[in-house]
Formats: C-alpha cells, sequence, structure tokens
C-alpha cells in the first residue's frame, strides 16, 4: 500500500487585516485539503505576554487553518490592533478552565460568529462545557458549529492522557497535572455514574441549542446578546409589571440551587425529571424554557493545568529527478503522483513504486506548551513520565524544537524547574512567560498614541497609559537556565518550518517620549492646544457643591465590541470616602485598569465596592468575572464584602461558574437583584441584609434600579449620597421618562450616546440614542452635569456636538475627571477634532499602502 501523503500550499501572507473584515471571507472548513510539501510553512505568533490579565494567547498558524491556545480577555482587541487573521481558526485548546485562561471566549465566539467561521471546536480539560453553557443567557449564534472535546481526567493519575484526533496538521496530545494533595472534595467521584453522564449529555444538548446551526427559522431567545431590543411588555395572563414575573421566574431558579445544594449525593435533582428524558411533540416547548430555567447540573472546581505535545505533518521526501530520468521517466504529470504517494505503472509495463524517486520522509515539527501556574504543581510536572521521551534523548525527532513555558514566577524561582528544562535537548529554545520576566509594554499602541496627544491637554484628565518597556527580572539573573532561552513578547513569531526559530522581525515598542516629541513638531495641533488650554483657564470652578471631588474614571467608553481606541463598557465611580463603583464591566475592564493605575492597581481593587451591571448583552459584563476572582483574592482574609447589583438571570450565572472557579460568591461576593430595588420596590429577607450593606458601605441613603428602553431585563441606575449629590447611569436606552423621573435634578447623569444625530432611525431600531437625545435628556432631568459615553465602534474618535454646551461632554477611555471639573471638557472639543482627524487621514493612508 503506497504511503499516504498530505499536502499544504505554502502561502504565509499575514498582511493587513482587521476582525470586521472576516465578515467577507469565503473561507469553508470543509472544502479545503491538506496539502505538504517539503516547502510548507509554519509558525506560532504569541498574542500578548503574561500580565495581571493572565497568560498570552497563542496562534499556531498553518496556510489552511489556525490553532488558537488560551483565550484571555482582550485577546479579539489585540487581534484587531496587530491585524491578527482568524478566519481559519477551527480549533481552541485551553491549557486551564479558569477565567485568566478564557475570558476572551465569549466574546471571540460571537465575533467570529459574525464574522463568518463556521465550525469551531474548544478543547480543553473538565468544566469546560459546563463554562460555555452557563453563558447560554447571553451567547447565541445559529451560524456557527460549536463543539467541544472536553478531558475528562478526573483522578489524581496525572498520566492518564490521551491524543486528541487529528484536526489538520495539528497533533495535540494533553498532558494534565494536578497540584500536590488534590482529592475531590465533599462526595465520592463519579466516574461511572450513569447520572454524571446524563448531566454532560444535557450540557451538551444545550450547546446545540445555543448554536443551532441552520435553524433560521426558529425565534431567538429573547433574553440573548442576539435576541432584537424590544421593550417588556405586560403579561395578559398575569397582571404583574414584567419585573415582578422576573422575581417569580428567579425564585424557581434559586428553589432548584437551594434543592440541588442540599443534596447530598452529589447528583442534580430535577421537579420535572431530568430535561433530557423529557419525551418530543409536545413537550419539546417546554424542554427549550427549562434549559434555560433550570440550574445547571452542579459541578466543582478542577484545578488541572494542561500541557500539550504538539507535533506537526510528517513532511513527505524531496523527489529525485536523476533517479526517476534513470527510470525512463519523462516530466509530467507522474512526477506529482509518485509525489502524493502513488504508484504508477507505464506504458511498457513496468510499475514504479514512490520510494523509488521520492526519498525518506521526515518527522514533523515538535514543540511543547506547558503551564505551570505555581510551585504547588511543580513536583507532579516534573515527574511525569510523559515528558520523558523528549528529554535526554538522542532521536532528533524527539527532541522539540522549542517549549514554551506558561508558568507563575514562583515556578521560575524554583531550581527543580530549571533542571526539569535542562533535560532537553541543547539545541531546544525555551520561551518563557511570567508576568515578571514579560516587559509590561504597550499593547493597544494606537489608543496610547491618540492619549498622548490627549495629555497635552491635561495630563491629569488624560493621563498616558501605565507601562514599562523593562522587565521587573531578566533571564540572565539566572545562571543555570538552557542556553537557548528567551523572554515572551507582544507578538513574538517563532517558526516551524522550513527552519525552526525565533522570526526577527522590527516591532517597534510604544515609548511616550518619542511619542511627545513627534507630536510637538506638529505646530497647527500644538498652537490648537494652547489656544485650548488658554480658554479652559478661563474656566470658574471656584464654586462648592456636593459631590464636586467624586473622581468619574471611564475606563471603556465604546460599544458592541472592542477596537483600537476604545474598549467596551466600564465606568469606575471613585467617592473620596467610600470605595468605588463599577458602572458596567465589558471584557478587558481589569486590564484598562492595569493600563490606568499600574502598580496601584491592587489597591484600587480592594477599594471596589460595588459592581453594577446594567443588562446582559456581553459588551456590558464579560469582564465581571475578572474583577470577582482578583478581588476575591486580594481580600480573602478579611471582613469585607462585594456586592453584585444585576439582573435577577445574572445571579444563574454567577452561581453557575462558582463551581468552576472560586470566587467566594455567596459569602464575601453577594448579588443584589435589579428587580428588587425598582421604584416602589424593596428586597426582604437576605437580599435586604445585602441591601442595607451596600448601602452602608458606600454611604447612600438609596439607589433604584429603573426600567429602560433597550431589552429585557435592562436597567439604568440612581444613587442619592449622604453628602447630598446624585448619579444617574442610563445603560442603555432610547429616551426614557422613566429615567427622566427618577434622576431629577442629578448631580451627574451618565448617559449613553451610541449613534449620531444622523443615525436616528438606526437608533430608533437598535433603541439607543443619540448624542443629542442624550443631551436633552440631561436637559430635561435638569442635570448639573452630562457625561456622555457608550459610542458606537463605527466612530471611534471623536463624536459631534450641535451645538457646545458647558455642562455636556464626551469620555475617552482611561478619562480621569472630577465633576468639578468637567465644564472644562468642552474647550478641548475643537482640538480634539483635530486631533483625531489627523489620525483618521493617516490611518486611510496606511490601508492605500497595504
Amino acid at each position: 500500500m503506497p504511503p499516504v501523503v498530505l499536502l499544504y500550499s505554502t502561502t504565509t501572507n499575514t498582511t493587513a487585516f482587521r476582525l470586521k473584515s472576516l465578515c467577507h471571507s469565503h473561507f469553508r472548513p470543509h472544502s479545503f485539503q491538506h496539502i505538504i510539501r517539503r516547502t510548507m510553512k509554519a509558525y506560532i505568533q504569541f498574542i500578548g505576554q503574561s500580565s495581571p490579565e493572565g497568560p498570552p494567547s497563542l496562534i499556531v498558524h498553518y496556510d489552511s487553518q489556525r490553532y488558537m491556545f488560551n483565550c484571555r480577555e482582550g485577546t479579539q482587541r489585540l487581534c484587531v490592533e496587530e491585524r491578527v487573521r482568524l478566519s481559519k481558526l477551527r480549533d481552541i485548546y485551553l491549557t486551564r478552565v479558569a477565567w485568566d485562561n478564557m475570558g476572551g471566549m465569549p466574546g471571540m465566539l460571537l465575533t467570529l460568529a459574525d464574522a463568518g467561521v463556521k465550525d469551531l471546536t474548544i478543547h480543553g480539560p473538565k468544566n469546560l462545557t459546563h463554562f460555555l453553557v452557563g453563558t447560554r443567557h447571553f451567547i447565541y449564534r445559529t451560524s456557527l458549529a460549536l463543539d467541544t472535546n472536553e478531558f475528562n481526567n478526573d483522578s489524581n493519575d496525572n498520566n492518564n492522557n490521551t491524543t486528541v484526533e487529528n484536526r489538520g496538521p495539528l497533533k495535540v496530545t494533553p498532558i494534565h497535572i494536578l497540584p500536590d494533595q488534590y482529592s475531590p472534595s465533599g462526595t465520592k467521584r463519579r466516574h461511572n455514574d450513569e447520572n454524571a453522564v446524563q448531566d454532560q449529555e444535557y450540557r451538551k444538548s444545550i450547546l446545540r441549542q445555543m448554536f443551532p446551526v441552520g435553524n433560521k427559522s426558529s425565534s431567538v431567545p429573547a433574553h440573548t446578546i442576539e435576541a432584537p431590543c424590544t421593550p417588556r411588555g405586560v403579561s395578559k395572563k398575569k397582571k404583574k409589571n414584567p419585573d415582578e414575573i422576573a422575581i417569580d421566574m428567579e425564585e424557581d431558579v434559586l428553589d432548584n440551587q437551594k434543592s440541588n445544594n442540599n443534596n447530598n449525593n452529589g447528583t442534580t435533582v430535577y421537579k420535572s425529571g431530568h430535561p433530557l428524558g423529557m419525551d418530543n411533540g409536545k413537550q419539546q416547548q417546554q424542554r427549550s424554557m427549562d434549559y434555560l430555567r433550570n440550574p445547571l447540573p452542579r459541578t466543582r472546581p478542577y484545578p488541572v493545568a494542561t500541557s500539550y505535545i504538539c507535533r506537526g505533518p510528517t513532511l513527505p521526501g524531496k523527489f529525485n529527478p536523476k533517479a526517476a530520468k534513470e527510470l525512463g521517466l519523462a516530466p509530467g504529470p507522474n512526477y506529482g503522483r509518485l509525489q502524493r504517494g502513488q504508484t504508477i505503472t507505464l506504458d511498457d509495463g513496468r510499475t514504479i513504486e514512490p520510494h523509488q524517486v521520492v526519498g525518506p520522509s521526515s518527522p514533523g515539527h515538535l514543540f511543547l506548551i506547558i503551564d505551570c501556574p505555581d510551585q504547588s504543581y511543580l513536583n507532579n510536572l516534573i515527574h511525569s513520565n510523559a515528558f520523558k521521551q523528549y528529554q535526554q534523548t538522542k532521536e532528533k525527532k524527539d527532541q522539540p524544537c522549542s517549549v514554551i513555558h506558561l508558568i507563575g514566577q514562583d515556578v521560575l524561582e524554583d531550581k527543580r524547574y530549571r533542571e526539569w528544562m535542562n533535560l532537553f535537548s541543547p539545541n531546544t529554545e525555551h520561551i518563557i512567560s511570567t508576568p515578571d520576566i514579560c516587559a509590561q509594554t504597550v499593547l493597544y499602541k494606537a489608543h496610547a498614541y491618540g492619549q498622548v496627544k490627549l495629555s497635552q491637554l491635561d495630563n491629569q484628565i488624560f493621563p498616558v497609559p501605565h507601562y514599562s518597556n523593562i522587565a521587573t527580572r531578566k533571564l540572565n539573573d539566572y545562571k543555570d537556565l538552557p542556553k537557548k532561552c528567551i523572554p515572551l513578547s507582544n507578538m513574538l513569531k517563532y517558526n516551524l518550518e522550513p527552519k525552526p526559530g525565533v522570526v526577527k522581525e522590527e516591532h517597534h515598542e510604544f515609548d511616550h517620549d518619542k511619542a511627545l516629541k513627534q507630536i510637538k513638531q506638529n505646530q497647527e495641533f500644538m498652537g490648537s492646544v494652547q489656544k485650548a488650554k488658554k480658554n479652559a483657564s478661563t474656566v470658574q470652578l471656584e464654586e462648592s457643591f456636593p459631590g464636586d471631588n467624586v473622581e468619574i474614571i471611564t475606563l471603556g467608553t465604546g460599544s458592541s465590541i472592542p477596537s483600537k481606541y476604545r474598549n467596551v463598557s466600564a465606568t469606575l465611580v471613585k467617592t473620596p470616602e467610600n470605595g468605588s463603583i463599577m458602572l458596567d464591566a465589558g471584557e478587558g475592564t481589569l486590564g484598562q485598569m492595569m493600563r490606568r493605575f499600574g502598580n496601584e492597581l491592587e489597591q484600587e481593587l480592594r477599594q471596589l465596592q460595588c459592581i453594577f451591571v446594567s443588562h446582559l448583552h456581553a459588551d456590558h459584563h464579560l469582564g465581571v468575572i475578572q474583577l470577582l476572582t482578583k478581588w476575591a483574592k486580594l481580600n480573602n482574609n478579611d471582613n469585607k464584602k462585594l456586592y453584585v447589583v444585576a439582573p435577577f438571570i445574572f445571579n444563574t450565572w454567577l452561581h453557575e461558574y462558582s463551581g468552576v472557579e472560586p470566587f467566594q460568591f455567596g459569602d464575601k461576593v453577594v448579588m443584589v437583584r435589579n428587580e428588587s430595588i425598582l421604584t416602589n420596590r424593596y428586597p426582604i429577607k437576605t437580599e435586604l441584609e445585602h441591601f442595607e450593606g451596600l448601602k452602608k458601605a458606600i454611604g447612600i441613603n438609596n439607589m433604584n434600579a429603573v426600567n429602560v428602553i433597550h431589552c429585557r431585563y435592562a436597567y439604568g441606575l440612581t444613587m442619592d449620597h449622604q453628602t447630598g449629590w446624585k448619579l444617574v447611569y442610563s445603560g442603555d436606552t432610547r429616551p426614557c421618562d422613566n429615567l427622566v423621573e427618577a434622576g431629577k435634578n442629578a448631580t451627574l447623569l451618565i448617559h449613553e450616546a451610541t449613534l449620531e444625530d444622523s443615525m436616528k432611525a438606526e437608533a430608533i431600531a437598535k433603541r439607543h440614542s443619540t448624542t443629542e437625545e442624550a443631551v436633552e435628556i440631561g436637559q430635561s432631568m435638569n442635570a448639573k452635569y452630562t457625561l456622555l459615553n457608550h459610542f458606537s465602534q463605527r466612530y471611534p474618535k471623536v463624536p459631534s456636538l450641535s451645538k457646545e454646551q458647558s455642562n455636556v461632554c464626551f469620555s475617552f477611555d482611561l478619562m480621569t475627571i472630577p465633576i468639578k471639573r468637567i465644564p472644562v471638557l468642552p474647550k478641548f472639543t475643537e482640538t480634539i477634532s483635530l486631533l483625531f482627524k489627523e489620525e483618521k487621514e493617516e490611518e486611510e493612508n496606511q490601508q492605500i499602502d497595504s
């Protein structure tokens, strides 16, 4: 039987690309052939670097396919920034089912589906499917076939590993490492328990309903991000307002959760039997509702760290034209057939086998990805038999060309780990990623450059992002590392084929001093800056009023998906004496805090008292889990509580995710439902205790959620402080009388202005507000100041006002301003417009050149 030869094309063009251009891609995942040639090119691209946000993401590039390893928060924004193409992504591998490693996944799934990716499999350890299905209330797409391949290694056997089915060129073998002294807590393990299998089947069934490919006729669940933004209607069957109905539904969910928590067998109990056991036909509609209303089967955190052994395709031998000529073969189609492993028969009856004219094949490239988050994993890692084949071996095929170390700093400090590294071939290149070894460079250069320009107006209002081009620790500090070691850096490229090694590309790091020097050469801009600063100096700020020293930090001011210039929604309100309140927290909020506060990040996290979530669209809350997990670790040994005020469905999401990764939910992290604090409503029982604790913690007399006009379970917020100031936050909404009435005489209104005034028809259709409408709401409310945010990413630079208003201003990412200084901002508008006009022209010229 002739050998099977797979072929690859050799294109490696990864030129200018934006995620939004993926929607024009004609890629169909099942339409290509695997074509491997000896001249094949393949490489690894590193997206980001180890930081408080988590480990970097890795993308393995082949022409026919992409593989991603880990997907932390901010990955898709970085792909936009660096023009990384993802249209051929078919497999994502996670080293851990922890938010640090996968926080960017929900948003990435939505973006990939909208961009035309049709088929995707996510591989990872236990609880992967549970995590994905937990997002069912806000993730839904009919264009993407999503599947999970979950490694169900629920034991202390660190050598219980299974090779993943070869999908395309790369063969991946997971190696599972558990921390020392790990044992499943509580009830006995259920490896072969029928209910455990059924629970997993149930999760899979929900996943299929979340991604029902081709099911264009089915109605979209009204609470999901895909749902039409329609206002809530009153039930005809029940004479209750929809929020009272929501409370009733939440009580059902809580009853189910309580029932499950009290079940000592660790199995899930359903009042009407297991949903998978329901009959088809009449009960189909009920089954669809049950999967939304019923809590997921219980799970527990499983702290496995999965490393991967990755082997590329075998390369075919080199064709020998001289040998072919000696056999009487003329150049032509038969050459190609023999190269593809086919036996041919000549006209004279002779049979020519491929091995007669093709040299021996070469083993594919080999690289390892090691995840060792801290020293508790180290002993099991270095004693795992899974790696011994690739250490101290003379077989070149088993010598990795590179080992990528995604490790904790304490792991690198341990001499045992460095000794283990030295067991690999001296020719192996080691790429090391720890928060201290990686320089914390600027990742979003376009925004940082714009921020340097803005800082010329006022560097307190528009601070330059914190960054460092110099790592805290250097590899030279360790004298016993292998010779070939380099620190991982953002956009580092490592070639796998044809010749392995780090690609030396010119990649300019951001330096604000150099940027400033360039900016100051623009006389027109600097002249406008001086004029704006002179005008701002004439603003009278002597008046004192309640709340004048409350500080507003707009961490994210864009809508929908992150862009180069604006991250998604997040606004931090810092009070002088009562800590801070986060108003929504889209994906990447922790990273924005890191860039704003630098070394003071942990202090700012400790001072966080409350997170308000306005509604369940993903751009408003996918950063919440990261904040909760970090906050819980920092405040583990004190009596503080963090209050989450959110729609009732968010409680289900937090409850279910707490089974994947602990963050002290229900103990130190507690929730108050928006539905419970609507006007003329008040929480009861335990929720009342939480609400009173919240009011005391942040020094307020009252806090009310307000029904707004956007989607189901969408709310604004009013907050009256004890010292006399009042804050109103709109969330996403059309102009809303409810908000005007509740927010009368506000000190500050923070209102969305998603679309320009010329886009009013679209604003009505999508239930957003235009700039002019938002300003009018502030006037109707008699708000002292109005701050506009949540701008469409189609207009990412600066919107426009029909006329200057001294008490109305726009927000920009990382902008930091005390309320009393808001009148200064309108004086900067003309200069800011000039600033971004220049950048737009530069960007258009770059696109033409590319």
